[in-house]
């Protein structure tokens, strides 16, 4: 187990074993020394998964706990929502990540109530229409509930030319998450997956930003590089990020 932060315990999104099976990830977080994994539709999919119990108890018996599970888009229908929120509660997730349409805001605040679970709306860089910058993260928070905040994408931020560290200062109290994530980019404007630290990204800003505004959710390193064998580099990425921590 890894913590940051004095009690936090780091995970990693499974987006990062992309081309894993549940199985290979098991041995993989292994190998990187983590026990905590952030699932995503690519390696449970509720909407086509017949038996979603079976994959979280492959999980639990090798000791691993889910500390978040998205990023899951949702439209405004509570019947296509609540399994998600049933799901998180059976596996003791207390924070969703998500992708929500805006007119469903309302129901999902409900059903957030309801089941004392809390979504975490995800940004994903200047390709994304809804969430991309943070004038919209703004525009969105002052219609979502206080249930739904945000999870905090590091590398999606600094994509849309915003600064890491004066969103966390910007959105302190409603960051229910985060993910570590680094970009570089070629003189062409190529975007490239870079170790923490090691593209644009101010980890220790990003850091002591956190520390300062009393972080208290979900952590994830996404690094999303060389797919058939991301381990070595995502090693790299918790090194920083602890050496960071521990700075």
């Amino acid at each position: 187990m890894t913590k940051i932060f004095g009690n936090i315990e780091l995970g990693v999104q499974s987006f990062c074993f992309r081309n894993f099976t549940n199985e290979q990830i098991v041995e993989s977080l292994r190998e990187c020394g983590l026990s905590a994994l952030e699932i995503c539709r690519k390696h449970l999919n509720l909407e086509v998964e017949s038996d979603p119990d079976r994959v979280l108890k492959l999980y639990q018996d090798n000791q691993i706990r889910f500390n978040s599970y998205g990023i899951n888009p949702f439209v405004n229908d509570e019947a296509k929502a609540r399994p998600f929120f049933e799901f998180a509660r059976k596996a003791g997730i207390a924070i969703l990540g998500a992708n929500p349409k805006p007119d469903a805001y309302e129901m999902l605040g409900r059903l957030c109530d309801e089941y004392s679970i809390k979504l975490a709306i995800h940004n994903h860089g200047k390709k994304d229409q809804t969430y991309g910058t943070v004038r919209q993260l703004e525009e969105a928070l002052a219609k979502a509930p206080e249930s739904i905040g945000l999870c905090l994408d590091t590398g999606w931020l600094i994509d849309s030319n915003e600064d890491p560290v004066a969103a966390i200062q910007k959105f302190a109290g409603r960051i229910y998450g985060v993910h570590f994530k680094d970009f570089s980019y070629t003189e062409e404007g190529e975007r490239l997956e870079a170790v923490l630290g090691e593209g644009r990204l101010d980890l220790p800003g990003v850091v002591n930003g956190l520390k300062a505004i009393g972080f208290n959710g979900y952590a994830s390193i996404e690094y999303e590089g060389e797919p058939e064998q991301p381990v070595p580099n995502i090693k790299k990425c918790i090194e920083a990020l602890t050496k960071a921590d521990q700075a």
